[in-house]
């Protein structure tokens, strides 16, 4: 009986001997299952470092990370980095918002990741702004045909929220180590050659070549000049006169935008407008423009200058906000002019990237009065499908037509297309760039209505108009 309580004793020290091996276990197994915690926490915090979180690409830090890696010391890797921007992103985020922008986004990695190999790296740097570098490539021949299947693939239409979405990308090529040694410059040199594309109507691909850079610094120059131009009211207003090729007189005029720099000296349209266009002051030049036009047609009223009406050059970016017809209505509201006076002449030499916002605003520009008038036709965007479902009056024949009418078929036969068409639509038509008199015999015998060019008159400044149109009625012009 004596043996009871040492039986006893033992089971209570067996018992504390278990407890601790469980309560060891238990503290082994949290720190397991700890570790276990923070490695994948780890990886989860390292593939948010590395990765874009709304397309799960690869981000800016991993492209940098992985070249710097490829040119380590004593490497010279043969790679190809491709720089892609979006041309017309902005106005998918303005027309449906940031939630089909990035539905958009999306469909374009994917289409991106298709379009080259699983070993190359397709990444997004941000915004509308994506890198692709190609891996050992295999000579420039080869690459240019996978920029042109990234072309074809980006620009398919992506259905967003039921809608058909397109943009084109602009691809800017460098290639190592013909165009650095290291990731930094490659890059930059990458970049370079992608906004040389949108220099020259975007929707291609480029190499860089040297000089490229030049180049960049002398187009944001010239931006920051044209900013403070626009501040400073700098921007001057030439007329030309639009003249009836049957009775001779004035129609009307049109608006040119004239910029003389203090150090440049005459800066031409074609070398300013496509510079506030990618600067993003087309807008602020257009209404300076159209201000301008608005007081001289009032001063011109005061005067009793028989002025009908005055044309002002349209870019197609302009139509891509929302709110344009109407902040150009409320411009026109605020003088005393009516709107019928103003005729905004649309041209575009490229694809039009919204047509269905495009067509909407300029039947909201109609509504609100103004007269339409569709420039360059024949030689760029416009097509005869769109004289069905466009709001304008006048057609104007491209002077490339007018200008080989005389000694080139092709172009005299498209000129008398184009005006028989225009004569079926009950639309005006003006011909541009007529220099001589033979020009304006042909035009006046094809029923073209309208000339306009040098043979009639030079654009020149609103002090003049008065006086052409005095010797003109004299018989004098």
């Amino acid at each position: 009986m004596q043996s009871f309580p040492s039986m006893a004793a033992s089971h209570v020290v067996v018992s504390m001997a278990l407890a601790a091996v469980c309560s060891a276990a238990l503290v082994l197994a949290l720190v397991a299952w700890r570790r276990a915690h923070r490695k994948r926490g780890g990886r989860g915090l390292a593939f948010h470092a590395w990765h874009d979180p709304l397309t799960g690409l690869p981000n800016r830090a991993y492209v940098m990370h992985e070249l710097n890696g490829l040119f380590a010391p004593g490497e010279r890797p043969s790679l190809a980095v491709l720089f892609i921007d979006l041309d017309g992103f902005k106005a998918i985020n303005d027309i449906h918002g940031h939630q089909g922008g990035d539905m958009f986004l999306r469909a374009v990695g994917r289409s991106l990741r298709q379009s080259v190999r699983e070993r190359d790296i397709v990444a997004r740097f941000g915004g509308d702004e994506f890198v692709v570098v190609l891996r050992r490539y295999s000579g420039e021949e080869n690459l240019s045909r996978i920029c042109r299947k990234v072309l074809d693939l980006v620009s398919r239409p992506i259905q967003v929220g039921g809608e058909l979405l397109a943009v084109s990308p602009s691809i800017g090529v460098a290639v190592a180590p013909r165009d650095g040694h290291d990731a930094e410059t490659l890059l930059r040199n990458a970049d370079a050659a992608m906004y040389s594309v949108k220099e020259t109507g975007k929707a291609d691909f480029r190499f860089y070549v040297e000089g490229m850079h030049e180049q960049a610094r002398e187009r944001m120059a010239l931006a920051l000049d044209l900013r403070q131009a626009l501040q400073q009211d700098d921007i001057d207003v030439a007329y030309q006169p639009k003249r009836c090729l049957r009775s001779g007189q004035v129609r009307g005029l049109e608006a040119l935008a004239r910029w003389n720099h203090a150090s440049r000296g005459d800066v031409p349209p074609t070398v300013f407008v496509p510079v506030a266009e990618r600067s993003g002051l087309i807008h602020a030049l257009g209404e300076t423009v159209l201000r301008r036009v608005l007081a001289q047609l009032t001063a011109w009223d005061a005067e009793g200058v028989p002025v009908a009406y005055v044309a002002i050059n349209l870019s197609l970016h302009e139509l891509t906000r929302p709110s344009f017809a109407e902040s150009l209505s409320a411009i026109v509201a605020r003088s005393a002019v009516d709107p019928s006076r103003i005729r905004f002449e649309l041209t575009e030499s490229s694809q039009m990237r919204q047509p269905e916002e495009t067509v909407r605003q300029m039947h909201a520009l109609r509504e609100q009065g103004f007269e339409l008038l569709i420039d360059d036709f024949g030689a760029g965007f416009w097509n005869l499908g769109h004289l069905r479902e466009l709001p304008v009056g006048t057609i104007k024949i491209d002077q490339s037509f007018v200008r080989g009418g005389l000694h080139n078929d092709a172009d005299r036969q498209i000129t008398e297309a184009i005006v028989r068409l225009a004569r079926r639509l009950r639309l005006e038509t003006v011909a541009e760039g007529v220099e001589t008199a033979d020009q304006a015999n042909w035009l006046r015998e094809l029923g073209c209505d309208v000339g306009q060019g040098f043979y009639f008159a030079h654009p020149m400044p609103p002090a003049a108009v008065g006086g052409y149109l005095e010797r003109l009625a004299c018989g004098l012009a």
